[in-house]
């Protein structure tokens, strides 16, 4: 997944992100990557994402302050 022009992506809460939904993630306005949504916790304090060219998910917890997008 390439990023798209920067309008047509919105900013989500982190509790509305279903396994598989593709997101693009930023953090102090320098990006992270794109990628994939493998897992939430419930309360969507944290979040596993395989971004574009890992084999392995990476962790996010919200109060690291990552920005997440998604197209649309």
């Amino acid at each position: 997944m390439k990023p798209s022009e920067p309008d047509s992506w919105r900013r989500v809460s982190w509790n509305a992100l279903p396994a598989g939904q593709p997101v693009r993630l930023s953090q102090d306005g320098q990006a992270i990557g794109c990628g994939v949504v493998d897992g939430t916790t419930p309360d969507g304090s944290i979040i596993w994402v395989v971004l574009d060219g890992w084999r392995e998910r990476r962790m996010f917890h919200r109060e690291d302050f990552v920005k997440v997008e998604i197209e649309g």
